[in-house]
């Protein structure tokens, strides 16, 4: 993590957000746009948790596979 964002955290500038507030925007991301402070809010969250960049590559993994599946369905593709 780096020196500013530590320090940013440190002095309280920047509101600390929980995981559950983060998954929460995560996943209303999927639906519509965060606002700018809201992307510096989860990209400064996803600095510091283990858990978040998991759950954010959880999310992308299974819009692949649904996209991948959809395809599939319509049958633009041989197999999923």
């Amino acid at each position: 993590m780096s020196y500013w964002i530590r320090k940013l955290y440190a002095m309280r500038v920047w509101p600390r957000r929980t995981c559950r507030q983060v998954t929460e925007m995560v996943l209303r991301n999927e639906d519509q746009a965060l606002r700018w402070h809201e992307r510096v809010a989860v990209r400064l969250h996803m600095q510091i948790c283990v858990a978040c960049p998991r759950f954010l590559k959880q999310v992308q993994f299974m819009r692949e596979a649904t996209g991948r599946w959809r395809r599939y369905a319509e049958g633009g593709d041989e197999a999923p």
